[in-house]
């Protein structure tokens, strides 16, 4: 079945709890078709006056809560259980025409590259063209990707969406482009799953603390329930190869998670020893820094498809 979710307030949040109600719930295979604002609830950086274009917090549903990513969700998929893995099905993705990107909030680090203010650039997006052309005149390549994408975690109360986690959220990872499959470990109950944060271009480690920030005019997205893989941290099946990824405050301790994940993945997928993974993986397997925009830094784990035949 096919859903449609109208983008109004009611249906959207800015943070992860197992405790929300759902915005809606679906059976296992169904699609969801929805637009999202950008991840600071809609913010139009040519309107003149942008903080008008902004779903303020006070009319948020929750004032407190809900200062994080602007979030479509929690959505339910009935019958998903604790232990099993949720299959995220990315197969359409379409930018709105207008984007943002802004440096100087990242304050770990950014003084060491010599920029110490706030600074912000404004973005017009071709999608017809596959390119974002700046109000500077420079212009950069369009792969439009979801940055949250997660499920709620077990532990109460109620959770930010700034730190990735091993059920996904913030993670950042530009190769989560349309045709792409994300797994998700199941925590709770019926998964309870959200998304948002559209971002129409972005390098891996998003540098300068944000990609370029957009609403998306269309998300077309499937969520399946499977018994397998069974994962302890976020998988994917994209378009460019296998990821695996890990997530902590420590660079060395999140690669050292993704890594773990891909060898995992070696061994059931060809039926091999693990020193003959980490073998082949020391030839065939890319470790990609995903972001280290958000407190809890990112790697990911790339096989390239046919890298081992």
């Amino acid at each position: 079945m096919r859903h449609r979710i109208e983008t109004t307030v009611s249906n959207l949040q800015g943070c992860f709890s197992r405790d929300r109600a759902p915005i809606l719930t679906v059976e296992s295979g169904d699609t969801i078709i929805c637009r999202t604002l950008d991840a600071g609830w809609g913010l139009d950086p040519f309107a003149e006056d942008a903080g008008a274009k902004r779903i303020p917090l006070e009319s948020r549903k929750d004032p407190v809560h809900d200062r994080g990513h602007c979030l479509v969700g929690p959505i339910a998929v009935r019958g998903a259980q604790p232990g099993q893995t949720l299959e995220v099905q990315l197969q359409e993705i379409v930018p709105e025409a207008v984007g943002m990107t802004w440096v100087g909030e990242v304050k770990e680090f950014l003084p060491r590259l010599g920029v110490e203010e706030f600074y912000g650039i404004g973005w017009r997006i071709d999608w017809e063209g596959r390119t974002a052309r700046s109000a500077s005149g420079h212009s950069v390549a369009v792969a439009p990707f979801l940055g949250v994408m997660g499920v709620a975690p077990a532990a109460p109360g109620v959770h930010p969406t700034r730190p990735p986690r091993r059920v996904g959220g913030n993670m950042d990872c530009k190769e989560l482009t349309a045709g792409s499959a994300l797994y998700l470990p199941i925590e709770v109950p019926s998964a309870l799953f959200s998304f948002g944060d559209g971002h129409a271009a972005q390098g891996d480690g998003e540098v300068g603390g944000t990609a370029i920030e957009c609403g998306m005019q269309r998300i077309e997205l499937s969520l399946t329930v499977r018994d397998t893989p069974s994962i302890d941290w976020p998988q994917a099946d994209t378009p460019a190869g296998w990821l695996t990824f890990g997530f902590d405050e420590n660079l060395e301790s999140a690669t050292v998670i993704a890594l773990n994940a891909m060898l995992d993945l070696l061994v059931q997928r060809l039926t091999i020893s693990r020193p003959e993974a980490l073998a082949l993986a020391s030839v065939a397997v890319d470790l990609r820094v995903t972001q280290i925009a958000n407190g809890t830094l990112g790697v990911h784990a790339r096989l390239p498809h046919n890298a081992i035949t």
